[in-house]
C-alpha cells in the first residue's frame, strides 16, 4: 500500500534529484520468501522508489512525521535491513522529506566475509611466502 501523497512525493523526488539521484522506478515490489519450519510463506515488500547515482542502484525508504529518523535506532534499522536484503541493491537511501535530506545507508555484518577479507588473507599469504622465499634464497647462496 502506498502511503505517500502528492506533496510528500514531490518533496521526496525533489530531495533525491537535489542530491544527484535519478529515479528509476516508483512503488517497486520484490518477493520475499519466509521459511517457517521448512514451509514457504510468500510475501512482498514495497518500496516507494528505486534510484540510481553513478551506476549504483538504491532502494528508497522515506521517513516522515514524528518517529524514529535515526537509522541506528533498532526499529528503523530492522526496516532498512529488510529493504537492503530483499531488494539486494547497492544500499538504501533514507529520505527525510521534511528536512529535504538524503542519507545513504549500508550494512556490514561482522560475521559475513566479503571479498575484502579474502583479498587481505591472500595478500598476507603472499607476503609470508615471499619472506620464506627470500630466506631460502639467502640460505641457498650461503648469505645467511
Amino acid at each position: 500500500m502506498n502511503i505517500l501523497f502528492g506533496s510528500a512525493k514531490n518533496e521526496i523526488e525533489s530531495a533525491l534529484r537535489r542530491y544527484g539521484y535519478r529515479i528509476l522506478g516508483k512503488n517497486q515490489r520484490e518477493l520475499a520468501i519466509t521459511l517457517v519450519d521448512g514451509r514457504e510463506a510468500m510475501g512482498d515488500l514495497a518500496a516507494e522508489y528505486t534510484a540510481e547515482k553513478k551506476g549504483k542502484k538504491y532502494v528508497v525508504c522515506a521517513v516522515r512525521g514524528e518517529g524514529e529518523k535515526d537509522p541506528t535506532e533498532p526499529a528503523l534499522r530492522r526496516r532498512l535491513i529488510e529493504y537492503d536484503r530483499v531488494f539486494g541493491l547497492h544500499g538504501v537511501l533514507l529520505v527525510d522529506a521534511e528536512k529535504g535530506e538524503v542519507h545513504e545507508v549500508r550494512f556490514k555484518f561482522p560475521r559475513e566475509r566479503g571479498i575484502d577479507f579474502y583479498f587481505q588473507f591472500f595478500i598476507a599469504l603472499f607476503i609470508i611466502a615471499l619472506v620464506i622465499g627470500i630466506i631460502w634464497l639467502m640460505v641457498a647462496v650461503k648469505l645467511f
